[in-house]
């Protein structure tokens, strides 16, 4: 039987099975399993899988998470693509001699997936985006193959402490206090792409810092993630894999071969709360229990800027270099308008989407 290629909205078993096994990064450098990937890519209903498949035994997958948005005075189909998984080992009979040859095969039936639109029947433009860190080639030259070029680009912002504790009006927000919340959102990323602020809530867990009559300030939602990190190189990459989380005060930021972090997304903070970002970070970790947090932004981006100046970066943030990300693209239906945004205006970096 030959590979034959469909989607899918549901997750099944056997790709959630995939998504826990697989292992980011490159030889050589930091490699991890993300554990809670499949109940992530769970919570979006619009997710769409694209499968390959060969006599009932599963090749490849691909995650859509499809969306609509205005973009230069358009509705605009959008498409975030991740989680393209190649499984080997017992779930493959092909020889390594044979792999590039599957891999071109994989590559050109999700290729034609990938370009297919659930809006077909109205012509509109469409935008399909992946985020893929800058020397990860094979990366990068598989999405070349799908026609993806770099627009623009991210970075991550790193942030720890041994001891953590919580702003004195730190709180929930509230229901009540949502509508108030996405307005400040909407106005504040309104000329950012890639912002959905109607999937936000269903991430994790919105907190503010208060002023002294409980009126909101600024605020970011926050949840958890665990990480298991399947290798870390070098003589650094050893002591934190065997000896730090041995010691005392160390084996709060590395327990051992696991990463488990607050990350951040939906931050909203006026020009005059920046001194408060720190605080907010910091309260955040500490509502979690966690002693790591995390948050990703265009390099264009405002927010990030405040990020970068305001919050400290700890001895994690330190450790590491800024990780840098390509955002990468392919437009249908596009306008020289639509084209000229996608390139100068900061793109919106979902955390939930990121990881």
């Amino acid at each position: 039987m030959s590979l034959q290629a469909h989607s899918t909205y549901t997750l099944r078993p056997d790709v959630a099975d995939v998504l826990r096994a697989t292992i980011y990064g490159l030889p050589g450098k930091l490699r991890y399993r993300q554990l809670d990937a499949a109940e992530k890519c769970a919570r979006i209903p619009s997710t769409r899988w694209l499968l390959l498949e060969k006599s009932g035994r599963l090749l490849g997958n691909a995650a859509l998470l499809e969306r609509s948005s205005e973009m230069a005075g358009q509705t605009t189909s959008t498409a975030y693509v991740r989680y393209l998984s190649i499984p080997t080992g017992r779930q493959s009979t092909h020889s390594r001699a044979t792999e590039p040859k599957r891999h071109n095969h994989i590559r050109d039936l999700l290729a034609q997936e990938l370009a297919t639109s659930p809006h077909a029947s109205k012509v509109q433009p469409r935008v399909l985006f992946a985020y893929v860190e800058a020397d990860n080639l094979p990366s990068q030259q598989l999405c070349a193959s799908f026609g993806l070029k770099n627009y623009r680009q991210l970075r991550t912002h790193i942030s720890s402490r041994f001891f953590t504790q919580s702003h004195p009006r730190f709180r929930p927000l509230r229901e009540t206090e949502k509508p108030f919340l996405l307005e400040q959102l909407q106005t504040q990323y309104q000329h950012y792409h890639f912002f959905y602020p109607d999937e936000l809530f269903s991430h994790g867990n919105y907190y503010v810092i208060t002023n002294e009559n409980d009126e909101p300030l600024l605020g970011c939602l926050v949840f958890r993630c665990d990480w298991e990190i399947v290798e870390m190189p070098g003589v650094g990459g050893w002591l934190i894999k065997h000896l730090f989380p041995k010691l005392p005060l160390l084996r709060r930021l590395f327990p051992k071969d696991k990463l488990s972090f607050a990350a951040i997304e939906g931050l909203w903070c006026p020009p005059a709360q920046q001194h408060l970002l720190d605080a907010l970070f910091e309260s955040c970790s500490q509502q979690l229990g966690l002693h790591v947090c995390m948050f990703w932004d265009d390099f264009d981006s405002e927010i990030g800027k405040k990020v970068e100046k305001n919050v400290k970066k700890g001895l994690v943030g330190n450790l590491n270099e800024t990780v840098k990300a390509d955002i990468l693209m392919k437009t249908w239906h596009s306008s020289e308008a639509l084209e000229e945004a996608l390139h100068s205006q900061p793109v919106y970096v979902s955390a939930h989407d990121l990881t």
